[in-house]
């Protein structure tokens, strides 16, 4: 029998109801050689699973930041696909701003999220802006992130309440007190290095220099008005400090009243001398404060700085007991710290 060419068998059968599977079986006898020809399946494409990166933002407005001062926004990184997803780094074109978070490389898995802080601290003023790139094992091309933010000028103020005060009418000798607030109305922390208080019968009590006022915080103190002489009398007290380019100051005014016609003005029967050791610095003078209360509520004497080493208090009243504290002041006008209480204590006449 001659079977050169003859086909041993076909066959074809359905494996599932999308796919087909075709199988064809073949035989040639050619001498002592035998061909077969095997299977073949066909269905339908399947994806393979993959990463997605998920943004919370593509831009992000920190508007307007003081300079030296931050703002912060939060980014969220979601993987939206269906396979981890590697970030291998993240870099920011512009060094006034930042990013932290989770460390780097990381493996985020389907349905995760990352949150990273994003900042803006500016370091000279204007507009800045720059791109944000991720860079992961993503198959979609990521744009960049756009940060934006404008960086405004320092300010530094102070504002004092009430900016001026008529104490009115007051009897020769006595004392009229009001209350001045002072505040830090800029955008940095503020250290009063003086107060001075310029105009006879004119003084404060109640702040002293090294006070710091942060942003918005704000103090009482006193100024008050003792008229040693009849009529009307001008004066201010003033703040100095570093950080501002002028002073700022309270003006005064208000008129001492005799309440009799025919009683002289008291006189003084003692005087109290001062001195005190010469600064290790150099200095412009020397200002001298006066307390009846031990301790606080210290007022100068004087408003321009004393060249000397001494002091005579020739204003003293018989029986009284008074508390002294010298300060130095430079040529900047910075003044320093209290020094140790003198106590003089006058004896009755």
């Amino acid at each position: 029998m001659d079977l050169r060419g003859f086909v041993l068998a076909v066959l074809f059968r359905r494996s599932s109801a999308s796919t087909v599977r075709g199988c064809a079986l073949f035989a040639f006898l050619a001498g002592l050689s035998v061909f077969i020809a095997g299977c073949a399946s066909y269905g339908p494409h399947t994806p393979l699973p993959e990463p997605n990166i998920a943004l919370s933002a593509l831009s992000f407005n920190f508007k307007s930041v003081v300079v030296g001062q931050s703002a912060t926004q939060t980014l969220q990184l979601t993987n939206s696909g269906n396979a981890p997803l590697q970030i291998s780094s993240i870099s920011l074109s512009n060094k006034e701003f930042a990013i932290s978070g989770p460390s780097l490389p990381r493996t985020v898995l389907p349905a995760l999220s990352l949150d990273y802080t994003l900042a803006f601290t500016p370091t000279t003023p204007g507009s800045a802006s720059a791109s944000l790139t991720i860079n992961s094992n993503a198959p979609q091309s990521l744009p960049a992130i756009s940060l934006a933010g404008v960086a405004e000028k320092v300010v530094a103020s102070l504002q004092l309440t009430p900016s001026s005060i008529n104490f009115g009418n007051e009897n020769l000798q006595s004392t009229l007190t009001k209350n001045v607030t002072v505040q830090n109305t800029g955008d940095v922390s503020i250290t009063i290095s003086g107060v001075t208080s310029v105009g006879s019968g004119f003084g404060y009590s109640g702040l002293s220099p090294g006070l710091s006022l942060s942003p918005n915080q704000q103090v009482t103190f006193q100024v008050w008005f003792h008229p040693q002489t009849g009529g009307a009398a001008l004066g201010t007290v003033s703040i100095l400090s570093p950080s501002l380019t002028s002073p700022e100051s309270v003006s005064l005014s208000g008129d001492g009243v005799s309440t009799t016609t025919s009683s002289p003005p008291p006189t003084t029967q003692y005087t109290v001398h001062l001195t005190w050791d010469a600064s290790p610095s150099v200095v412009t003078g020397y200002r001298v404060y006066r307390s009846t209360t031990s301790g606080n509520l210290y007022n100068p004497l004087f408003s321009t700085p004393l060249n000397a080493l001494t002091f005579d208090d020739a204003t003293v009243t018989d029986g009284d007991t008074y508390y002294y504290v010298v300060t130095a002041v430079d040529a900047s006008g910075v003044e320093s710290t209290y020094s140790n209480q003198a106590t003089g204590n006058v004896p009755a006449s």
